[in-house]
């Protein structure tokens, strides 16, 4: 799609983080304000593709979604509800310094713990709301992973990016495993049996 002066092409990665980011500097926008707003900022990206991160970060729990006829408001969620996906996130962020290594280390944790890649809304589930520390699928890895997991019964959220991590398995993947176990468990109010190993693997569990 032409530009006018100074456009450039979103980098895929970043749209997440961009719109997210437009989102809190309008406290809500329609589909239309958040393309227009983009622009503004000098990035120019196709409408049914920022309806698709839209959508998926609804679907992640992040964004409240009001029907304004005719028109759609998103707005940002306070609070994302607690599930497997945000368990991994804090347990990750627990044992890293940085955003950008909790996300490899979460992204890493799903994708063992799935045996696949990412989905946006799963990044965005585990609260992150930049992408950047993973790697993208391009356009033909993605439509195999999701072919791949269409055979096998898995729902594909239509139009939404994959994400992996970009480096080799993180030795601490086993520990945001226990973590996330211990974390289901104290949920329901149970108690771990105690065992002499100093970590608790699912394998051992």
């Amino acid at each position: 799609m032409p530009g006018g002066p100074g456009m450039r092409m979103a980098e895929e990665p970043r749209l997440a983080e961009m719109v997210f980011e437009v989102l809190r500097e309008t406290e809500g926008a329609s589909i239309s304000k958040v393309v227009e707003a983009l622009r503004r900022k000098g990035v120019e990206t196709h409408r049914l593709t920022i309806t698709g991160y839209l959508n998926a970060l609804a679907d992640a729990g992040y964004l409240e979604v009001k029907s304004i006829p005719p028109v759609r408001m998103f707005t940002l969620k306070r609070a994302v509800a607690r599930n497997v996906y945000s368990a991994i996130g804090e347990a990750a962020r627990s044992l890293t310094t940085t955003e950008a290594s909790a996300l490899e280390l979460a992204a890493a944790t799903a994708a063992r713990l799935l045996d696949r890649p990412l989905f946006l809304s799963e990044v965005a589930e585990m609260g992150f709301t930049r992408t950047g520390a993973l790697r993208q699928l391009g356009k033909k890895e993605t439509a195999e992973a999701c072919r791949r997991l269409e055979e096998g019964g898995v729902r594909v959220r239509e139009g939404e990016p994959m994400f992996e991590a970009k480096g080799p398995l993180s030795a601490d993947v086993p520990r945001v495993l226990d973590e996330v176990v211990l974390s289901a468990f104290s949920a329901r109010g149970e108690r771990v049996r105690a065992v002499k190993q100093t970590a608790l693997t699912l394998e051992r569990f």
